[in-house]
């Protein structure tokens, strides 16, 4: 997770090639059906009231037709890495197989600093998950994949959030205890848990931010738009199996809003890249 403390010029100073950080193994695989979810919101071109209906009645889709074709004009954009998640492909790997789904949305790489209108920062790999849904708050820059939250803690090492869920095992315990002070307490993990289980998942993320808006506002500045992409983990299958697939369901929605969650089948294929220039090391932000 990016630091908030450090300023803006430098967390969008470099373009690192970020490792990646094993997590603590979790034994059990998912048995649900091979599949790809995509999820997507701009919430900077999005009305309000249809954002609003999309997080008060998020449809679970199907067959989801892809948006109409529009004659875009041309944005530009650099990558950054976000937070560090399991994988078996590198950062630039990951942004290698994203560049051509973002130019068919006529969204741009580049060297050029002054031409750079977008930050978009990735974030990649396997890690536990509860429901695979863009954000509806907590859109600032200095939010990562979980929003940090006062008094969120439910315990001194366990934490629970509505989308990236949490430890089940330490929540019931937690109910337990509670409810040993209060029996009101009683239930109040199956309320948390909705019957959403936290379970293994890939993931790709890509949280675009106006540059414009970087300068002025900082670590405050909200997300332009995001694309949330999420396969669960079947045991044998690796990230680097899926990662290609996952892009490609979602390149049609990258800069686009869903109104729920779009499930596709994980088929197979294969998917032709295109180079990609990457951006030269210790680069500095456009001036202004």
């Amino acid at each position: 997770m990016l630091n908030v403390g450090i300023p803006t010029r430098l967390l969008l100073a470099a373009l690192a090639v970020g490792g990646g950080l094993a997590l603590s193994a979790h034994a059990g695989a998912s048995t649900r059906p091979n599949e790809i979810i995509v999820s997507a919101a701009n919430y900077a071109q999005t009305p309000p009231d249809v954002l609003w209906k999309m997080f008060r009645e998020a449809a679970d889709l199907t067959d989801v037709p892809p948006p109409p074709p529009g004659d875009r004009p041309a944005r530009y954009y650099q990558f950054l890495p976000g937070e560090t998640l399991e994988a078996d492909l590198s950062y630039l790997e990951v942004c290698q197989l994203l560049v051509p789904a973002l130019s068919a949305k006529n969204l741009r790489n580049t060297h050029d600093q002054a031409k750079v209108e977008l930050i978009l920062r990735v974030t990649f790999g396997g890690r536990y998950w509860r429901d695979p849904f863009v954000r509806k708050d907590d859109l600032e820059w200095r939010q990562g994949l979980v929003p940090k939250r006062r008094g969120a803690s439910l315990s001194a090492a366990q934490a629970w959030d509505d989308r990236a869920g949490g430890d089940e095992s330490a929540l019931y315990q937690l109910e337990r205890d509670l409810a040993q002070i209060n029996p009101g307490a009683e239930g109040m993990a199956d309320r948390l848990i909705g019957g959403m289980t936290t379970e293994e998942y890939h993931l790709i993320i890509v949280d675009a931010f106006e540059v414009v808006a970087l300068r002025q506002k900082g670590n405050k500045t909200p997300r332009a738009w995001t694309t949330f992409i999420a396969g669960p983990r079947q045991k044998g299958v690796t990230f680097a199996d899926v990662a290609a697939k996952m892009i490609a369901k979602a390149a049609p929605y990258f800069g686009e809003t869903l109104r729920g969650k779009a499930h596709f089948t994980d088929r197979e294929g294969t998917v032709k890249l295109d180079d990609i220039k990457i951006l030269e090391d210790n680069v500095t932000i456009p001036p202004k």
